[in-house]
C-alpha cells in the first residue's frame, strides 16, 4: 500500500530534478544572446581580433637563455596554433547533462601579432629566483654545532619549515659561514636539529645564525607591464621571460593588458602553445575549471597534466589537461559579452581602429544585446534597424541610411569609444549627402535613446 506521503515526495522530487538544471542553466542567461552560433551573423557576433604586443626579454647580449631576433617564425607559429585551437575548438570530452548546447566550433576569437619588440634586461627576465633572505629577524639561531655527528641545533622547533629542507646559510660563525644541504630535520624538545650532507669542520657553541634561501615568484608581476610599455592599454602585451629557476614553461594571465610566459624553449612547441592559450583564457576573463565559472561547466574537473577522459578530466582550455581544445558556449560568450561591455579594454580590439567591413541590414531588424560594429552598417531600402541596448561603432565607422529606411534607438545607445566616427549619411539614388530631416528616412528616438556624436 503506497503512503499518501511517500506519493507526496515522489512529486516533489520529480519536480526538484526539473528545476535544478533550468536554475543552474538560467543563472548565465544574461550571456545567451552573446553566444556565436553558427548560424549568427557576423554584424552581430563580429570575431573578435585582439591585438598582441610581444616583448622578448633576453637575459644578456651574450647569453639571451630566450628568442632572439631570428626566431618571429617561432612567433607566428605559437600564435598560428593559439588562433586555430581557438578556431577550431573540439567537442566537450565531458558532456553537460542537462544543456544541449554544449559545443560551438569557433568562438570568433583571434590574437593578432601587431608588434614584436626584444628587450635585454636582467631584472626584468628573471621571473623566479632564489634569493638569500635577508631580514635578520627571520634567521634562526644557532645553539650548538657538532662537527663528529655533522649537525646544527637551532632555536625553536622548525621540523616543518619548508624553506630549510633543502639548502641553508650558515653565517656569523667563527669557522663554519657557508651554504649546506640538509639530509634530515628532527625536533628535539623545543628545538631542531638539521642533520647535514655536507661535512663540518669544527664544533661551535651558541654563535651564529641560520638563515635560507626564498623564492621570488614574479609571475604575475604588474613590474614588465609598467616599465617597458608604461601601462599601456592599447594592447594586450605577450612578454616572454625567463628565469633563473629550472624549471618546466610557465605562464600567469592576470589582465586584460599583459600576460607573463616564461622559459618559452623549454617546453615542446605546441605545448607552449597551449599553454599560451591558457593563460590569455585567464586574461579574457575565464577562470579555472576546478571551479566553475558557468553552469555549462562540469561540476569538478580534476587537474594534474593528465589525459581527458569522459568522466572526470575535461578537455577545457581553461583546465589543467593534456587536451585543452575545448570552451563552453557560456565560457565564449563571456568573452563577447565582457568586450562589448567594457570600453577600457574594447581599445584593444583591432577591429577598434578600422572600417573595412560592410554589414548590411536587408529586413526589419532588432538588436536586443550590445553590438561591435566592424565596419560600415547600410539600413537597405523600405527596411528598419532597431537598438535596443549599445551599438559601438569604430572609429571612422558609418551608418548609411537608405531611401525610406528607419533607424530606432529605443532604449538604446549609439556612440564610438574613440569619438571618431563620421555620423549617419543618407543615401539617394543620385548622391550621398548628410541625413536630413526628410519623411524618406527617419532616426527615431524612444525611451531615453540617444546617439552620441
Amino acid at each position: 500500500m503506497n503512503h499518501p506521503y511517500s506519493l507526496n515526495i515522489s512529486k516533489y522530487l520529480f519536480l526538484l530534478i526539473l528545476i535544478i538544471p533550468f536554475s543552474l542553466n538560467s543563472q548565465n542567461e544574461y550571456l545567451t544572446p552573446y553566444i556565436p552560433f553558427d548560424s549568427c551573423n557576423l554584424s552581430t557576433h563580429p570575431e573578435l581580433e585582439i591585438r598582441v604586443w610581444v616583448h622578448v626579454i633576453q637575459k644578456s647580449n651574450d647569453n639571451p637563455e630566450n628568442l632572439t631576433a631570428d626566431s618571429l617564425n617561432f612567433i607566428k607559429n605559437q600564435f598560428n596554433w593559439i588562433n586555430s585551437i581557438y578556431s577550431n575548438l573540439k567537442p566537450p570530452s565531458i558532456k553537460p547533462s542537462y544543456n544541449k548546447k554544449s559545443y560551438i566550433k569557433d568562438s570568433r576569437i583571434r590574437f593578432v601579432v601587431d608588434t614584436t619588440t626584444f628587450h635585454i634586461d636582467e631584472v626584468a627576465w628573471d621571473r623566479m629566483k632564489l634569493v638569500k633572505e635577508e631580514n635578520k629577524k627571520r634567521w634562526m639561531k644557532i645553539l650548538a654545532i657538532d662537527s663528529d655527528s655533522g649537525t646544527v641545533k637551532i632555536a625553536g622547533i622548525r621540523d616543518k619549515f619548508k624553506e630549510i629542507q633543502d639548502s641553508i646559510i650558515i653565517t656569523n660563525t667563527i669557522f663554519n659561514n657557508g651554504i649546506f644541504s640538509v639530509k634530515r630535520i628532527k625536533k628535539k624538545g623545543a628545538n631542531t636539529v638539521l642533520t647535514l650532507e655536507n661535512d663540518i669542520q669544527i664544533s661551535e657553541d651558541s654563535i651564529g645564525f641560520v638563515t635560507y634561501y626564498k623564492k621570488i615568484d614574479k609571475n604575475c608581476s604588474l613590474d614588465n607591464w609598467i616599465n617597458l610599455t608604461k601601462e599601456n592599454k592599447d594592447y594586450l602585451h605577450v612578454f616572454y621571460t625567463g628565469s633563473s629557476l629550472s624549471v618546466p614553461t610557465f605562464g600567469c594571465g592576470p589582465s586584460p593588458y599583459f600576460l607573463n610566459v616564461s622559459k618559452i624553449l623549454t617546453n615542446g612547441e605546441y605545448a607552449s602553445a597551449q599553454l599560451t592559450a591558457h593563460e590569455l583564457g585567464h586574461c579574457l576573463g575565464l577562470r579555472h575549471t576546478n571551479n566553475p565559472q558557468f553552469s555549462d561547466l562540469p561540476s569538478s574537473d580534476k587537474f594534474g597534466w593528465i589525459p581527458c577522459n569522459k568522466s572526470t578530466v575535461s578537455n577545457n582550455i581553461m583546465g589543467y589537461n593534456l587536451c585543452r581544445n575545448y570552451l563552453s558556449p557560456y565560457q565564449i560568450a563571456y568573452i563577447h559579452y565582457r568586450y562589448a561591455n567594457n570600453n577600457e579594454i574594447y581599445k584593444t580590439l583591432h577591429n577598434s581602429l578600422s572600417n573595412q567591413l560592410v554589414s548590411l541590414v536587408k529586413e526589419n531588424t532588432i538588436w536586443g544585446k550590445n553590438v561591435l560594429a566592424s565596419g560600415t552598417i547600410i539600413i537597405k531600402k523600405n527596411q528598419s534597424l532597431t537598438i535596443k541596448k549599445e551599438l559601438i561603432i569604430p572609429n571612422n565607422g558609418v551608418i548609411i541610411m537608405e531611401k525610406n529606411s528607419a533607424l530606432i534607438v529605443d532604449n538604446g545607445k549609439i556612440y564610438c569609444p574613440g569619438k571618431n566616427w563620421q555620423g549617419i549619411i543618407k543615401k539617394n539614388s543620385s548622391c550621398m549627402k548628410l541625413f536630413s530631416r526628410k519623411k524618406s528616412s527617419e532616426i527615431i528616438l524612444k525611451n531615453n535613446g540617444v546617439i552620441v556624436y
